[in-house]
């Protein structure tokens, strides 16, 4: 045989091999939820995404939507087998996971980096399934702050009677703004900044990575501020329809996502602190122990009305109690 024919030989087989495989990986549709289309950073992370799934058995096809609610509504549908959503979306799929935002549970990133450790463990797997779908990756999306559009608005007696845009998928959010005495205002994740930079709605809450892409510098101008103190912990989840993925799948994505955290982190931090010092406002801690009991007494009474899932709600009291042992909750009665 001569040279040309060995090579020809190799080459076929190499090909034949590449067919092999490609026709071995099992198609899953993802409808990939991106605030900036295609061109956006969040877009590239699902690409690499995509690259990784290609390991566990997966060839991924992404199809970018930028309104969530089509995702979610395509994803019920069976258009899709996986989608990237926000936790207050999740959590119609999963009580469990879709708790990891509830309103003053998460403190920071450290305490939020050991619950997406616990949860990305095998031994954690059984919550992750919910009927016939499954978490398969929890992302970090960073701190939620307070924007206003008045920087002296800094007690909660200082906010009672202004607009807040309030999400359609949060109702524990409405809840304590009408708590506060404040006006909600029903809002989508695609406009509520919007509102906001046009003077809508008083105040808004959002994580440091949307105030360059949305220009929130416009609604804080010229007597704006941010509220230093996080009210919550944001964050992306991956859901699946179960029956569509390969087996193994799941848990192998979801240590995928975890390990990436402190790319995320790095990120977020980078995010916050470009934002110009001049808007951060710090929160006297008196102000931030009246906030913390009040939206305790948001989470135990959604835990009640069965919007927030009880064994979740324990899971980051746990967290809480491990960083900060001296923390009253730790030792009531009531505890979560």
């Amino acid at each position: 045989m001569s040279n040309k024919s060995i090579v020809g030989f190799i080459v076929g087989v190499f090909l034949s091999c590449q067919v092999l495989v490609a026709n071995a990986l099992t198609p899953v549709t993802m409808c990939a939820f991106t605030l900036m289309g295609e061109a956006g950073p969040d877009y590239q992370i699902l690409k690499d995404y995509q690259a990784e799934a290609l390991n566990w058995g997966v060839k991924l096809k992404l199809k970018a939507y930028m309104n969530e609610k089509i995702v979610v509504e395509e994803l019920k549908a069976g258009e899709c087998d996986l989608a990237n959503m926000t936790g207050m979306q999740a959590r119609q799929f999963n009580k469990f996971t879709g708790t990891l935002d509830a309103l003053g549970a998460i403190p920071d990133y450290k305490h939020l980096k050991m619950v997406l450790n616990t949860l990305s463990q095998p031994k954690a797997a059984k919550y992750m399934k919910q009927g016939e779908f499954e978490i398969v990756g929890i992302q970090p999306t960073g701190a939620i702050f307070l924007f206003v559009r008045d920087r002296y608005l800094r007690g909660l007696s200082d906010l009672a009677g202004r607009k807040i845009g309030v999400l359609d998928t949060m109702p524990e959010m409405r809840q304590m703004v009408m708590d506060m005495g404040m006006t909600p205002v029903s809002s989508t994740v695609t406009n509520i900044f919007q509102k906001f930079n046009n003077g809508v709605i008083d105040i808004t809450g959002g994580p440091a990575i949307v105030y360059e892409i949305m220009e929130l510098e416009k609604g804080l101008d010229p007597g704006g501020a941010i509220i230093e103190s996080p009210l919550l912990q944001s964050n992306v989840q991956l859901v699946g329809r179960i029956s569509k993925l390969p087996e193994g799948f799941a848990q192998k994505s979801r240590e995928f996502v975890a390990k990436n955290f402190d790319d995320s982190i790095r990120y977020i931090k980078a995010a916050e602190k470009a934002i110009p010092r001049r808007w951060w406002l710090p929160v006297p801690v008196c102000q931030e122990k009246e906030m913390d009991e009040l939206t305790r007494d948001i989470r135990l009474s959604f835990r009640d009305k069965g919007i927030y899932e009880g064994k979740a709600l324990t899971l980051l009291r746990k967290v809480r109690c491990k960083q900060s042992p001296e923390r009253a909750e730790c030792t009531a009665e009531d505890a979560e």
